[in-house]
């Protein structure tokens, strides 16, 4: 077989989706159809004190939620079994042990179970570390191979199922089971209510009279397989191909050029093997903020795909964070399944600098093939193509090379970590004005990166083609706790933009990208417990479909003053 071939293709075989809207796929599609929003005024003074808008899924207690799961079980990871579920049963087989039996679950979440902080101090129960609800919900699940987190902000849904698909394209394992999932808490609204972000309508991406979003909570789930005969309808969808970049821009606000979101569209496109001209439509983040929506249509430019019609679904379901990227999959799959074209609703003006073809009405047409993409926090974007397989193509990968280890710089300890990390400072002899304003974690993996790096040139590769992959056990739950305190000792108005930022673990690769113009691939992943050298073999396998030349990985940690630190620096170069 040629070396180039994808072994295998990645089908979206079965889904489902829990929301304001419904508990499965049908339900929420059908309400979209009718222009349902499941946006509304939430008077709820355990998620914030004053009215907001935003979306809340309505668990009933009379069919027998609370009773069909683990007593031990939180809210989120209930949902999360309800959804995972649903999409196996609904996929073409009745022997579900022998299909688990050949699963790997990778899980997509920004917060996890992050309402289990509240009034808790600095107490941490397991399940708050996103590893170990992972493990739980396998178990539960009855998934026998380790589960995979991934918390990059507001992309980790669109993350997940591209890296679900390069597991099943390289032969790792026959299906892979995808959970998106995040919920609505104090935690969240506080933090983006001191962003001023949170519209007081219901949303309305890429219009004239966008003000901000609207917060809201989901959990979906989807089987990939590369088993075709476990799809149901007789044309099934693919995952062609996907890309992730860096802005390396800034934490918080997205590229002004749009040109991080446009090359995650242009190497998804490559990726696939397919041109602008054959995408259907585009699936876009839309969140209608101002500066995210503008952004967007100078990334669709960017990527020439200006002639595809370009859709946001966050009037229907709210931003759902690290859910959004597969709930919004899912019914993107669907249109095309069904030859049906949402509208954005609510649309009434382009408001955005480059002109895009965004319309507020439903249409019936032929759909083949999908853009999907987001962007979040850190600065990271994503993009994926999916489409009917009658119109996909064999796919071919032709850039191969063997890793080349440069550099390690390992750094472990307990105590006085301002002091230790201030030495490590000067020692590099950093003028870095804004270094001492990062949360720890992201001092740590500064100081790493820069000790990695020491006499490592680097200029002559391409932006695009650095990237980094990084993965702990803790989360950002550091800043998570404290950001948790300020509004639990403080009240909601308590609350700090430049806390809140900091509660993500991926912010950590935003300040390096920002600092060295590490534009390509970045993932953050969460374990339950520190992983040894085999670490650095499986963020390898992940990294080899992608186009990077210059990658750093490893471990990244930092807890109530454990640090823990091992990173490598990799050259490859390619060849095929």
């Amino acid at each position: 077989m040629d070396k180039g071939r994808v072994k295998y293709r990645a089908y979206m075989v079965s889904d489902s989706i829990i929301s304001p809207l419904g508990r499965d796929t049908e339900s929420n599609m059908r309400e979209i159809m009718l222009f349902h929003s499941g946006v509304e005024k939430i008077e709820d003074t355990s998620l914030y004190s004053l009215p907001f808008m935003g979306a809340k899924i309505k668990d009933d207690p009379e069919r027998g939620f609370e009773e069909n799961f683990p007593s031990e079980a939180t809210l989120l990871e209930k949902r999360a079994l309800e959804a995972a579920r649903g999409a196996i049963n609904r996929c073409g087989t009745k022997n579900i042990d022998s299909l688990l039996a050949e699963t790997r679950l990778i899980i997509a979440t920004t917060k996890g179970n992050v309402d289990l902080l509240e009034g808790n101090g600095e107490s941490l129960q397991d399940a708050a570390f996103p590893g170990v609800m992972a493990s739980r919900i396998a178990h539960w699940l009855g998934v026998l191979k380790d589960p995979i987190v991934i918390s990059s902000a507001c992309i980790s849904g669109v993350n997940a199922l591209i890296e679900g698909a390069r597991i099943i394209e390289r032969g790792e394992c026959k299906n892979v089971l995808i959970i998106g999932a995040d919920i609505l808490s104090k935690f969240v609204v506080s933090g983006f209510e001191s962003f001023k972000s949170i519209s007081s309508s219901i949303c309305v991406p890429y219009d004239k009279s966008r003000d901000g979003l609207n917060l809201g909570e989901a959990v979906a789930a989807v089987l990939l397989s590369r088993e075709r005969e476990l799809c149901k309808d007789p044309d099934p969808i693919i995952i062609e191909g996907g890309a992730i970049t860096n802005d390396a821009n800034h934490l918080s606000a997205p590229s002004r050029t749009g040109d991080g979101l446009g090359t995650a569209m242009l190497y998804a496109l490559e990726d696939a093997g397919v041109k602008q001209e054959s995408v259907s439509f585009i699936n876009a983040h839309g969140t209608s903020t101002l500066y995210n929506d503008e952004m967007e249509s100078k990334a669709i430019h960017f990527a020439s795909l200006q002639d595809s019609p370009v859709q946001s679904l966050k009037p229907f379901f709210g931003h759902t964070l690290g859910a959004s990227g597969v709930v919004e999959a899912i019914a993107s799959a669907w249109q095309m399944k069904n030859s049906f074209l949402f509208g954005t609703r609510g649309f009434r003006e382009l408001g955005v600098p480059m002109e895009i073809k965004v319309s507020p009405h439903h249409s019936e047409r032929r759909l083949e093939r999908c853009i999907k993409s987001a962007s979040g926090f850190g600065g990271c974007n994503a993009a994926m193509v999916i489409a009917l397989e009658s119109v996909s193509v064999a796919k071919y990968r032709g850039a191969y090379g063997e890793w080349e280890e440069l550099s390690q710089y390992s750094l472990d300890g307990e105590g006085d970590f301002d002091t230790i990390i201030r030495e490590k400072y000067r020692e590099l002899d950093l003028k870095d004005i804004k270094f001492f304003k990062m949360d720890n974690l992201s001092r740590l993996g500064v100081i790493g990166v820069a000790n990695l790096l020491k006499g490592f040139d680097n200029d002559g590769v391409d932006s695009f083609k650095k990237g980094m992959l990084l993965a702990n056990r803790s989360s950002s739950l550091e800043t998570d706790i404290r950001h948790q305190m300020l509004i639990d000792e403080g009240g909601e108005s308590a609350a700090s933009p430049a806390v809140f930022v900091y509660t993500l673990p991926n912010i950590v690769m935003g300040e390096i990208a920002i600092r060295r113009g590490f534009k390509g691939e970045n993932i953050f992943f969460l374990h339950s417990e520190e992983r040894g050298e085999e670490m650095f073999e499986e963020l390898l396998k992940h990294a080899e479909p992608t186009k990077l030349e210059i990658l750093i990985c490893g471990w990244c940690d930092y807890l109530a003053g454990r640090y823990s630190l091992n990173l490598k620096l990799y050259k490859r170069e390619i060849y095929g």
